[in-house]
């Protein structure tokens, strides 16, 4: 009789399915070949011809039917099992003769077991036809028996476990930071995430070592942090394919805004992103109608993969709260943007030119310092002509570049000797 180990092309180590009772046919042929209780080919007696002579039909040996139905019925309906993608991360374990979609499905498996068991893995070979995984024992004179081989099968398009010995002689040590992958990190952490979008690093690693007894750097969690904010908000290059969709949304919703979209095409003809300005028509009603005459200009960075400028338009509304007007984003902050901004914020408001309107904006302080600060609101709290002219001469013996600045504003706009 042939025993197991004869078999070297065998798919699934046999031990498990000598749990079984019944054992009388399967519908595997190689099976049948292995086990003891398979059935022989059926041999037909041989019938002398000449003794048949005289003999009725009914007398006449027949072959034996056989019920291929009720034999079907008798077989032994074993399937392999499927990995099931609903179990907790911390209940995965592998099995002997489990299916599962791709070497990097029971990858993930493996990696889910080692950490929540504490058994450190090592994945001797790992690639889209096999996958080898040892236990991560650096001592050859004991190392540990652990070993899970898989491969594909040869019928069925399934990833399966065909050989595993899962005894462990290593003591569990919990240092499986090796396995703990940026990705695998941010999938943990995606709640916590949508709760708290600004977790910080030292928080992730100290939750990180509570819950799964690991340490991880720093790095690691600023890469596993990235990963989280783009699966749940997708990727950022995403966001900007769709931005003539968001245009378009815009117009659609808000008929008569102004939406104005630049591109920049590459020599190698790919089209990157350049600038965008928004500015709603309730927005530019309302300001003509209902808002003081005032707007203040600002620019401020935007932090992110996609870095830029935003520039904004912000007015006062008649209770002298802020009423956002119209907003912009561009590469950087600089007079090309500031001027393309500004006409076409002019034509959306009709500002004629800028006649009765006061802007605000925080402009690089050019003559900086206690001294200069002093003298000009002297200058500026001057109340009459003679006062002005004599501060102002002040100013022009410390730094006529600081004068020749002020003297080029209009006098009424800032100094009250001429309100």
């Amino acid at each position: 009789m042939e025993t197991i180990d004869d078999f070297d092309t065998i798919d699934v180590e046999l031990d498990e399915f000598f749990k079984h009772k019944q054992r009388s046919r399967c519908k595997d042929e190689f099976l049948n070949n292995v086990t003891d209780e398979a059935l022989d080919e059926c041999t037909i007696p041989e019938i002398n011809l000449n003794d048949l002579e005289g003999m009725s039909e009914d007398e006449a040996p027949q072959e034996k039917q056989s019920d291929s139905e009720g034999d079907d019925e008798d077989k032994l309906q074993f399937q392999y099992s499927t990995h099931d993608l609903k179990v907790k991360w911390n209940n995965m374990k592998p099995v002997l003769g489990e299916r599962y979609e791709s070497p990097h499905q029971l990858k993930l498996c493996l990696k889910n077991y080692s950490i929540s068991r504490g058994y450190p893995i090592r994945f001797k070979k790992c690639d889209s036809v096999r996958l080898v995984a040892v236990c991560a024992s650096d001592l050859e004179k004991f190392q540990c028996p652990f070993v899970v081989r898989a491969s594909w099968m040869s019928t069925k398009r399934s990833f399966q476990i065909k050989k595993m010995v899962e005894q462990h002689t290593r003591v569990r040590n919990f240092r499986s930071a090796n396995l703990m992958d940026p990705t695998w990190i941010a999938r943990q952490f995606l709640k916590e995430m949508i709760r708290k979008p600004n977790l910080k690093f030292k928080e992730m690693q100290a939750i990180i070592q509570i819950r799964f007894h690991c340490k991880v750097s720093w790095s690691k969690c600023y890469r596993a942090k990235c990963r989280a904010i783009s699966l749940i908000d997708g990727k950022l290059s995403d966001h900007y394919v769709k931005v003539w969709d968001y245009g378009h949304e815009l117009m659609r919703s808000n008929p008569g805004s102004t939406i104005q979209i630049f591109v920049t095409v590459n020599p190698d003809n790919t089209i990157t992103f350049h600038r965008v300005y928004t500015c709603f028509k309730a927005i530019k009603e309302g300001w003509k109608v209902g808002c003081r005459r005032v707007i203040g200009f600002d620019g401020s960075f935007l932090k992110g993969q996609c870095k830029g400028e935003l520039l904004t338009a912000i007015g006062r509304d008649a209770n002298n709260h802020v009423y956002p007007i119209a907003w912009a984003v561009v590469e950087n902050e600089n007079k090309p943007n500031w001027q393309w901004f500004l006409e076409l914020l002019h034509d959306d408001l009709e500002l004629q030119g800028g006649l009765d309107l006061c802007v605000i904006s925080d402009q690089h302080k050019v003559f900086s310092g206690i001294e200069f600060k002093n003298m000009f609101w002297t200058v500026y709290k001057s109340t009459v002509e003679g006062d002005f002219k004599l501060n102002m001469e002040k100013i022009r013996e410390v730094n006529p570049a600081a004068y020749d600045h002020l003297m080029a504003k209009e006098h009424k706009s800032w100094c009250r000797a001429f309100f």
